[in-house]
């Protein structure tokens, strides 16, 4: 695989968008990680449902389409973590295998995730043990905050994970395993460093060769970025420094950097907020450089977009129009050609930040290239 970077993406519109504008020499490093979002009430009263007598299928088939528009003939992780473990359709099949089988109809690639904190509900457990995969599909093994807590009893860890192995009949070189920190505002990068470390070497000695951390620095909302209105802050990216980290000091396996793009996991989901501020979360070297405007409802509302973008624009951190097709509508926002909403400037921000990463990741490997060769020499 020539993968890189395992953005972990929600399934929504504006990500997918990003997804969609994204250049060919870029998305082809990239290997997504798809998050189906629960249903919500706004969801579940749709018009475009209303005459559905099995939403859940209405919904998971909607989803597959939009993911498929943007990964057709390509490789996916889907997975739907905020879901019930024993969470099925209308028709009693378990919602993952149901979007998997819509998803490999539609012509994507899909990479099955197993769900570490998962695993003891039956349901889960032999909807993901009888998936239609082919002998040598490759999954990916998510260890979440419970599976890193459990590391702490390395007996118990590995007794976990091997026995999820063994259930479904296949060795360690069939996965990546992602190490994913989710929400990591409140830690400390010497915390996710011991942690890393702790789990890293607990794979290695189980076998797994091929690995990914993943986390998300940015809080869930605005304030808890920049407090101030109308005002600009840095947010520091640990989820990078901790990879950077534990790639050098583990330079023998296969690796892939993963975060949460712009939006943390624990944001709001099918909530709408009148008051959401306006914001430009733009991604530079390990920190997100966050321009915050004010209320949508107050003062100049959603044209308040053109002075944040000026702003930017005019910063020493931007990378000009053609660095990505996120770059270019900065611009053209801040010549006041548009406005957009919340989704728009997702995609925006969004389109950015995958750029930047995916030359951030070969950036940093190939500095540790050099480091090699100076040190034979």
């Amino acid at each position: 695989m020539t993968h890189s970077y395992l953005p972990i993406i929600k399934a929504k519109p504006g990500e997918l968008k990003a997804f969609t504008k994204t250049k060919g020499s870029v998305s082809k490093k990239t290997l997504p990680l798809f998050e189906v979002g629960r249903m919500s009430e706004s969801i579940r009263t749709a018009k475009r449902f209303e005459e559905s007598s099995a939403i859940t299928c209405a919904y998971l088939d909607e989803t597959a389409s939009r993911i498929a528009e943007v990964r057709k003939g390509e490789s996916a992780l889907v997975d739907a973590y905020q879901w019930p473990p024993n969470s099925t359709t209308e028709t009693g099949e378990h919602v993952l295998p149901y979007i998997y089988s819509k998803l490999k109809l539609l012509g994507v690639n899909v990479i099955p995730v197993i769900g570490y904190d998962r695993w003891d509900s039956t349901q889960y457990k032999l909807a993901m043990q009888n998936l239609e995969v082919a002998a040598d599909s490759n999954y990916c093994l998510r260890l979440d905050s419970h599976a890193i807590e459990d590391a702490a009893d390395p007996e118990f860890f590995e007794e976990q994970v091997f026995g999820i192995l063994d259930d479904l009949n296949l060795e360690p070189d069939h996965f990546t395993a992602l190490v994913d920190f989710g929400d990591i505002t409140h830690l400390s990068l010497e915390e996710l460093i011991v942690q890393g470390n702790r789990v890293i070497e607990l794979l290695v000695s189980m076998g797994f060769r091929r690995v990914a951390t993943a986390g998300c620095s940015l809080p869930p909302t605005i304030d808890g970025a920049v407090k101030k209105q109308n005002s600009n802050g840095y947010v520091v990216r640990k989820e990078m420094l901790l990879w950077q980290t534990l790639r050098t000091e583990h330079p023998r396996l296969n690796w892939l950097f993963g975060d949460y793009g712009v939006r943390g996991p624990n944001t709001a989901e099918g909530v709408k907020s009148p008051h959401t501020n306006g914001k430009i979360r733009y991604t530079i070297n390990k920190q997100f450089f966050v321009v915050r405007g004010h209320s949508v409802q107050t003062g100049d509302k959603g044209a308040q977009m053109h002075k944040l973008s000026k702003t930017l624009v005019e910063s020493d951190h931007y990378l000009g129009r053609d660095f990505s097709w996120g770059d270019t509508q900065i611009l053209d926002c801040s010549l006041g050609k548009f406005s957009g909403n919340s989704q728009t400037w997702i995609a925006i921000d969004t389109n950015h930040h995958i750029a930047y990463v995916v030359a951030e990741i070969e950036e940093f490997e190939q500095s540790i290239t050099v480091a090699k060769s100076t040190a034979l020499q």
